[in-house]
């Protein structure tokens, strides 16, 4: 991440949906060059999350939905020296007549190497901060909501990007078992429902009751919704980032995992078949209660990737599963309230009880409740604009009927006429003709 040298590829279009999503690498691009250009700059949070866009890419990169060659930097145009004006030197400040024609006792000399004095000795008992100008403060805010706009445009490409099925051209859903299982084996890795030889599944299930459905991302995205888009880091994350306090020990630990382990086959075949147990402990050890998020750890792996003949179907709640639930050991409210909102987008809807979350369902009602008005205010233009299209069809069918009612009349007149009744049939020709405009004016009205 030197100067702008990390840059992604965009990902590859899968149909309509998924058109939008080439400017990840734009994304990417200006979160990756903010990042160099000013990384001593940048807290350890923000530097975090562009860690964190960086392991998501690689995601992307593995399911095969973005092309990993390198694009070429963009190189950011340099900042003009600011051109420092000369101070004016002052007048005489000796205004006593008593020692105008007197020789300073301290000259500028003495004062300026007693000031280097000072500020030697205070450089040794802490750094001196130095105050930034109000034009740094502005483009340090600036920097910021880059970022964060940036974050925000890659959790919403990756994510639409990586709901759409791998298996198809186009993103459409699998036809076949076969093409079902497959996209199991490319999302979750080898060992998913048993590999090789395990019992026949209802391989459709198993996807569809396993993919995520995120809610859109916060301006500023919790841990979780970094891992929204996969259900089964979601949980493990949950299960390694609760009882701790200290950020960057939980951001340290959970990307050293997953860096580890990107899939629950991965999990299982390191951890579990071959009994890795010292070089997962090495990597979560700072977190505490070892034993205790391990037996978690592979609770969810388990269900989610080596369920019971005939539960092929993936849920989680906290209903033991001899009452017919789908308790997972380890995954308490904590988890469940997460799943349900991350991977299952309730938010707007579910009362939360840690604080973190309810800030998020907080934000994520009232944005549904916009998105609601929005939806009911364009529905009423709608029928509006379908009731103003029957009004003018009314109007020019009455005045069709009228036109020819009058004409009917007219001729009805007029063959009277020549039988010696003329005045009468005139008279009724009138009436009529009369009483149809009266029709096209209502019919117009209408």
């Amino acid at each position: 991440r030197e100067e702008g040298a990390v840059q992604c590829g965009p990902v590859r279009s899968r149909g309509c949906a998924v058109r939008a999503a080439a400017a990840t690498s734009s994304s990417l691009t200006v979160a990756y060059r903010a990042g160099g250009a000013a990384m001593d700059e940048l807290s350890e949070y923000e530097l975090q999350r562009l860690e964190h866009i960086r392991r998501n890419h690689e995601m992307l990169v593995r399911l095969g939905l973005v092309d990993p060659t390198p694009a070429a930097p963009q190189q950011k145009a340099p900042r003009k020296p600011r051109t420092k004006l000369p101070p004016v030197p002052p007048e005489s400040l000796r205004r006593s007549s008593r020692v105008r024609d007197l020789k300073p006792e301290y000259t500028k000399e003495t004062i300026d190497q007693f000031g280097d004095d000072l500020d030697r000795q205070a450089a040794r008992r802490s750094p001196a901060k130095k105050r930034p100008r109000p034009e740094e403060d502005a483009d340090e805010a600036a920097l910021r909501r880059e970022i964060d706009a940036s974050t925000v445009a890659f959790l919403t490409e990756a994510r639409e990007a990586m709901s759409r099925y791998l298996t198809s051209a186009d993103g459409a859903a699998p036809a076949t078992a076969d093409a079902w299982r497959e996209e199991a084996v490319r999302r979750w890795g080898s060992l998913v429902g048993g590999g090789a030889g395990a019992p026949a599944r209802d391989w459709e299930a198993f996807v569809t009751t396993r993919l995520s459905k995120p809610p859109p991302p916060s301006p500023e995205p919790l841990l979780q919704e970094w891992y929204a888009a996969d259900m089964w880091q979601l949980l493990c994350c949950c299960v390694l980032m609760s009882r701790v306090s200290s950020w960057e020990t939980k951001h340290r630990c959970i990307s050293a995992f997953f860096a580890a382990y990107p899939t629950p086959s991965a999990f299982q075949a390191e951890v579990v078949q071959r009994g890795q147990v010292d070089a997962l402990r090495g990597l979560v050890n700072s977190l505490g209660l070892f034993d205790d998020r391990l037996k978690s750890l592979l609770a969810i792996t388990t269900a989610f990737l080596l369920p019971a003949e005939g539960e092929d179907a993936f849920a989680v709640d906290l209903k033991k599963r001899e009452q017919g639930g789908h308790k997972i050991h380890g995954v308490g409210e904590f988890g469940w309230h997460s799943w349900l909102i991350f991977c299952r987008d309730m938010g707007a809807t579910l009362k939360a009880s840690d604080e973190a979350l309810k800030s998020f369902c907080r934000w994520r009602a009232k944005r549904h409740k916009l998105a609601t008005a929005e939806g009911a205010a364009a529905g009423e233009a709608a029928e509006a604009a379908a009731d103003d299209g029957a009004g003018a069809a009314g109007a020019g069918a009455a005045d069709d009927d009228g036109k020819g009612e009058c004409e009917a009349a007219g001729e009805s007149g007029g063959e009277a006429g020549a039988g010696g009744d003329g005045e009468a049939a005139a008279d009724r020709g009138g009436e009529l003709g009369s009483g149809t405009r009266e029709g096209t004016r209502e019919g117009s009205g209408g």
